[in-house]
């Protein structure tokens, strides 16, 4: 009997140890980490990171995560995509329809569903810079059910150069932080960085300043400003915009009297496949060809006067995917647009459809496909 008893005291005791150990090994697995977000803030975040609601840059996300980092998704900002770029939710539903099955959360500002997000208990919420201004209550409110929200920015700022990579790098780095995959993060800024300084090392000490305007197609008259992100590109690429003389913040309206009395070289149109008449793709991942882009050209310079403008008729007149410009890590292209549609004699061997087609190879969970800009004159 003494034995028996002997026995059981030791396979209690040898659980007990088994269980400590267990607990032991749980809390060592389980590590906070800090990161500094794009706003600033010192946020902490429990890992490993298993559960992922995304507010903004879906493709950024993945070029850094890969096809594991998809997989944490719980939640997804579809409205985005939808409204803004629908031939890229097309994309993702096509190579990757477990995405359009996720919970759209909706668009920070518009539709944001906070309670919906604390129901998905995920181990932290992704957004975008732009957002933080409409989130501040519910900031709190997931703060309060213990889910950290993360700021993250690649849109451009400035012009300065050097600025513009520690800030890209700064929000690379977070997403590789959180996601693991810090190498992946700083392979992915390198080579964002590289087709950046191709293009600025042949127009640093550029002389003659073709002169550019950017119009959008959602707004007849809505152009980029001085501080708007196509200003920094026109400028890293060797152009002036006469836009920034007269619109001093992101973008607004111009006058119509003022663009006949400037006159530009160039003029580019950016679209994210909305127009004053409604959503119509002409543009992006999902359009086999040109045309359709060629035939918008071709309506929306049909405008008082402008057959009198240098740029149309020289046929510098060009369409670019509005989604190349800013917030993800692929707005190099832009930049390589720019400078060739500027400055095409300096950059004829530059191909910016074959730089985005490399990135996508390179980096992206899906082949890149679609028109990605046009010309009338070709490029």
């Amino acid at each position: 009997m003494r034995r028996v008893v002997l026995i059981l005291c030791v396979f209690i005791l040898l659980c007990g140890v088994l269980c400590g150990c267990t607990q032991i090994k749980s809390k060592q697995s389980e590590k906070t980490i800090t990161v500094t977000d794009a706003l600033g803030r010192k946020i902490h975040i429990k890992t490993p990171v298993k559960k992922i609601v995304l507010l903004y840059g879906l493709e950024d996300y993945a070029a850094i995560g890969g096809n594991d980092s998809l997989r944490k998704l719980v939640g997804i900002n579809a409205w985005r995509y939808k409204m803004y770029r629908p031939d890229w939710w097309q994309a993702w539903k096509e190579y990757h329809p477990e995405i359009a099955k996720l919970p759209d959360v909706g668009q920070p500002g518009k539709t944001f569903q906070v309670e919906e997000v604390i129901k998905l208990k995920p181990d932290v919420v992704i957004a975008d810079r732009s957002m933080y201004k409409y989130m501040s209550e519910d900031i709190k409110k997931l703060g309060d059910a213990g889910i950290p929200v993360v700021f993250t920015d690649f849109f451009p700022h400035t012009d300065n150069v050097t600025k513009l990579f520690e800030e890209v790098n700064k929000s690379a780095v977070i997403l590789g932080k959180i996601l693991n995959r810090e190498n992946r993060a700083q392979e992915v800024v390198k080579f964002f960085e590289n087709h950046i300084k191709e293009v600025v090392e042949k127009t640093k000490n550029i002389k003659h300043r073709p002169k550019v305007v950017v119009f959008a197609t959602w707004s007849k008259w809505r152009v980029y400003g001085k501080k708007g992100m196509y200003n920094f590109w026109i400028d890293l690429a060797g152009g002036e915009n006469i836009a920034a003389n007269v619109i001093p913040g992101f973008s607004g309206d111009i006058n119509p009297e003022y663009v006949l009395k400037m006159n530009p070289d160039v003029i580019v149109f950016t679209c994210n496949n909305n127009f004053p008449s409604g959503q119509k793709v002409v543009i992006g991942y999902t359009v086999r060809n040109s045309t359709p882009a060629k035939e918008v050209l071709r309506s929306l310079i049909s405008r008082q006067g402008w057959n009198d403008i240098n740029a149309i008729k020289s046929k510098r007149v060009y369409i670019i995917h509005h989604g190349l410009s800013h917030g993800h890590l692929f707005e190099f292209v832009c930049l390589e647009y720019m400078a060739k549609w500027l400055h095409p004699e300096i950059f004829k061997n530059l191909n910016p459809s074959e730089d985005l087609r490399a990135f996508y190879s390179k980096f992206m969970p899906m082949p890149l496909h679609g028109v990605w800009a046009a010309g009338l004159g070709g490029g």
